[in-house]
């Protein structure tokens, strides 16, 4: 998505330019002359690179206009699996989510944490030294 907009844009600011400069755009409009700075790049590509870069310049062009193979739901589901989090209970809190919705998952996640200050620890730190 965003080569495509940067391609609008370059095009966009050359045309934009060019009136700023009272130009005439039929000039631009020169197919053979695209045909002859098209071809010699191509060609200097091709002549300059082995066939396995070549194959790699391919993927990264179609690349570059295809989508993302990393999305939300795969980032989440590799952060799960990276940190272990499938082993533990999670409760995920869903979206859109009220005041209230909120304030009940912030208790159920923190009872534990209340619960063993009250026996005279810190789920965080460990119990209290005696003595």
């Amino acid at each position: 998505m965003f080569s495509i907009i940067g391609i609008v844009v370059v095009f966009g600011a050359v045309v934009a330019g060019y009136l700023m400069e009272h130009g005439n755009l039929k000039v631009l409009m020169q197919p053979a002359e695209l045909i002859i700075i098209l071809g010699a790049a191509i060609g200097t590509v091709l002549v300059a690179n082995p066939l396995h870069i070549l194959t790699k310049i391919g993927s990264g062009i179609a690349g570059a206009f295809g989508g993302s193979r990393f999305n939300k739901q795969r980032y989440t589901d590799d952060a799960i699996e990276k940190h272990g989090l499938r082993r533990r209970p999670v409760r995920l809190l869903q979206k859109p989510f009220t005041h209230e919705t909120l304030t009940r998952s912030v208790r159920e996640a923190l009872r534990p944490v209340e619960q063993a200050s009250a026996c005279g620890g810190s789920a965080l730190r460990g119990p209290k030294p005696t003595g």
